[in-house]
C-alpha cells in the first residue's frame, strides 16, 4: 500500500470523525432545544391556567355583587365570613352550580386554599374546583387560590382603603371593595404566583 493511499484513508477517517462530531453536536443541540421548549411550554401552561383561575376569582365576586343587587340585598352580602374576615376560598358545587364564599383559609399557603380537579369516573372529569377538603373523585392540583377583599371607605369627603382584612370604622361607610384574587402554584420545586386586582363599588 502506497503512502498516498494510506494518507487518503487517514484523511477520510479524520473527515468521517469530524462529520460525526458535527452531527452529534447538532443532534445534542436540537435535543436540548426541544427539551427547553417543552419545559417552557409546560411552564406557560401552568401560568395560563393560574391566570384564568385568578380571573375567575374576580368574576365570581363581581357576579355575587350583581346577584345581591337583583335580590335587593346589600352589595357585599355574603362576601365576608365575619366582621373582620375578608379572606376566603371560592368553593363551587357543580351539582347545584352554586358558589360558596368560605372564610376558612387566611393565607394562600393554608391547606384549605388548595384546588382539585375531577378525575374519571367522576361526572365532571377535568373540572377544577376549590374546596376546604378534597371532594369525592378529585385529585390534588399544584394550585391554591385566595381571594382578599379590601374595603373601600368613604367619610363624606375622601375615599380610603381599610387595613387588609378589616372593616370601615368610625364615620367611614363602605362603598366598595378592592378584589385581590391570587393563585399560587408549584413548578419545578419553586412557588410562583399571579394576582388579578379589580375594584368594584356599590353603585350601578
Amino acid at each position: 500500500m502506497s503512502i498516498t493511499t494510506k494518507f487518503r484513508r487517514a484523511q477520510g477517517l479524520a473527515e468521517t470523525i469530524v462529520a460525526m462530531t458535527i452531527l452529534i453536536t447538532a443532534i445534542s443541540s436540537l435535543v436540548t432545544m426541544v427539551m427547553t421548549a417543552g419545559i417552557a411550554r409546560n411552564s406557560n401552561q401552568y401560568a395560563t391556567v393560574a391566570a384564568n383561575l385568578a380571573r375567575e376569582g374576580v368574576e365570581v365576586v363581581v357576579a355575587k355583587r350583581n346577584d345581591n343587587w337583583i335580590n335587593d340585598l346589600p352589595f357585599d352580602n355574603g362576601m365576608y365570613a365575619g366582621t373582620n374576615d375578608y379572606t376566603f376560598e371560592l368553593s363551587f358545587n357543580p351539582a347545584t352550580s352554586a358558589w360558596t364564599f368560605d372564610g376558612t383559609p387566611n393565607f394562600i399557603t393554608d391547606g384549605t386554599a388548595k384546588m382539585y380537579v375531577y378525575v374519571s369516573p367522576a361526572t365532571y372529569p377535568g373540572l377544577m374546583v376549590q374546596a376546604s377538603s378534597p371532594p369525592a373523585n378529585t385529585a390534588s392540583t399544584p394550585y391554591s387560590r385566595l381571594v382578599t377583599l379590601d374595603c373601600i371607605c368613604y367619610n363624606g369627603t375622601t375615599e380610603s382603603f381599610a387595613s387588609s382584612g378589616s372593616s370601615c370604622t368610625g364615620s367611614n361607610v363602605k362603598i366598595g371593595v378592592r378584589i385581590n384574587s391570587t393563585v399560587q402554584w408549584l413548578d419545578k420545586g419553586a412557588n410562583h404566583s399571579i394576582s388579578v386586582v379589580e375594584t368594584i363599588y356599590d353603585w350601578r
